[in-house]
């Protein structure tokens, strides 16, 4: 059955032109596209069909510019158009909705037949270069959301929206079907909530550090102290802020975050010139130039606490990246002051990668020190990683160390710092000032 609208839509009959802004949220949509979307999506609701709509995304486009121009990557948005508009019906539709983006309409398309669909397209996308480019080889990468209606919208605005958030899921496939449930929608609401209690915490000053002892094995001496993110609430209860950290991940908080704690901690180490400090930052932070022109500066105007400042980093910011993870511990070192690989064991780094890493001391994993009175496998890790460290000449930290058993057995296995509630547990106070100069924040 024909579209119920004068003539087919084509790649070349709607505008690459970003549409003028209007009201609603389809503004950021061709409104020829919207509009036909919504008499597709009515007609099957009238007819009990089910059909779908595609959102195309060409993922590497920015690349294709760099390397071959404006002109080559319009011709390869049109180019794909076409020849996804040759697989399709009649009854179909296909539009250029925005730079890097085509929309495709499928009428009467169950799930089934959807996937098929998609897998054409995926097809089209991955032999393009080899195919139809000329005279250099171009390569290109896709990914393609759905969502079916009406079974999971009766309206358009709604759809393009579903197929959005099935576009930039965490679904690692070329297709990816909207399959949102309220619980995830909830879980989205929920995140959302805590970046912006976390946020206003941030801009009501009511973050603050708690500080916890790592210990010398053989003399039981505090070395170092460990500052650990805390948040007050507005009922002056303070918590910790761990939980929140992935989510200022997501939500682009991090730089601010990991920039006041880096303020903080250099304020401490000016205030106490007998006392090192070590500090956490993101594995995004181990990125970002602007955290380390921030260090840099901070250094400059006080040389002094450098050495005293100990900057830990993840071990899955080595496999995220390991030459840039290599690059910040470089830069860090150049400034004086130390790196610590934290989790050490969780990604099973291997010796390459330590050796290429070069930092300066590594913490265990608390995973495996937990349980290590009363599970032989994670003795056996530890023991084995201890090794493994003092191969590389490597001072080594075991985390959550809960109990004199625990301690014990580490001690034995000859690790070389310890830290944990058995030692102390985070405080806000600053233990290292004599008696009667305890002070809080």
């Amino acid at each position: 059955m024909p579209l119920p609208h004068d003539e087919p839509l084509t790649p070349s009959s709607l505008s690459s032109a970003p549409p003028a802004a209007r009201p609603g949220m389809d503004a950021m949509y061709p409104p020829e596209f919207v509009r036909i979307l919504q008499q597709v999506i009515t007609q099957h609701q009238r007819e009990g069909a089910c059909g779908a709509l595609l959102l195309v995304s060409i993922d590497n486009l920015a690349m294709i510019i760099n390397a071959y121009g404006h002109n080559a990557s319009e011709a390869t948005i049109s180019g794909l158009a076409e020849l996804i508009a040759g697989m399709l019906s009649p009854e179909d539709t296909v539009a250029r909705l925005q730079r890097d983006q085509l929309g495709v309409i499928l009428t009467r398309s169950a799930p089934a037949e959807t996937e098929r669909a998609a897998g054409r397209i995926a097809n089209i996308i991955q032999n393009y270069g080899r195919e139809h480019f000329a005279p250099a080889s171009l390569h290109v990468i896709g990914t393609v959301g759905a969502v079916h209606f009406p079974r999971e919208t009766g309206e358009a605005v709604e759809a393009l929206g579903k197929a959005y958030v099935a576009l930039h899921s965490t679904q690692e496939s070329f297709f990816r079907p909207f399959s949102s449930t309220h619980a995830e929608a909830d879980q989205c609401r929920q995140q959302m909530g805590l970046a912006s209690y976390l946020y206003n915490a941030y801009q009501e000053r009511r973050l603050r550090l708690a500080w916890q002892p790592v210990v010398e094995s053989k003399t039981g001496k505090v070395v170092h102290y460990e500052a650990l993110l805390r948040l007050v609430g507005l009922n002056g209860k303070v918590t910790s802020a761990g939980a929140l950290i992935p989510v200022a991940e997501k939500m682009g908080l991090i730089e601010s975050i990991d920039s006041l704690v880096l303020d903080m901690v250099a304020r401490e180490l000016r205030a106490s010139p007998d006392v090192s400090l070590a500090f956490n930052v993101s594995n995004l932070t181990t990125e970002n130039p602007l955290w380390m022109e921030r260090a840099q500066a901070l250094i400059n105007e006080t040389p002094e606490i450098a050495s005293r400042m100990i900057v830990e980093i993840t071990e899955t910011a080595m496999h995220h990246d390991l030459r840039r993870a290599a690059y910040f511990v470089a830069a860090v070192q150049s400034l004086g002051a130390q790196v610590a690989l934290d989790d050490f064991g969780s990604g099973y780094t291997s010796f390459r990668q330590i050796k290429s890493l070069s930092v300066d001391m590594v913490k265990i994993d608390g995973i495996f020190i937990k349980d290590i009175a009363s599970n032989a496998d994670s003795r056996f890790f530890v023991e084995t990683m201890l090794k493994f460290t003092r191969a590389f000449g490597l001072p080594s930290v075991a985390e959550f160390v809960e109990n004199g058993e625990a301690a014990k057995i580490l001690m034995e296995y000859g690790v070389d710092y310890m830290q944990g509630f058995y030692f102390g547990k985070p405080e806000t106070t600053r233990r290292w000032l004599k008696t009667g100069e305890y002070r809080q924040d």
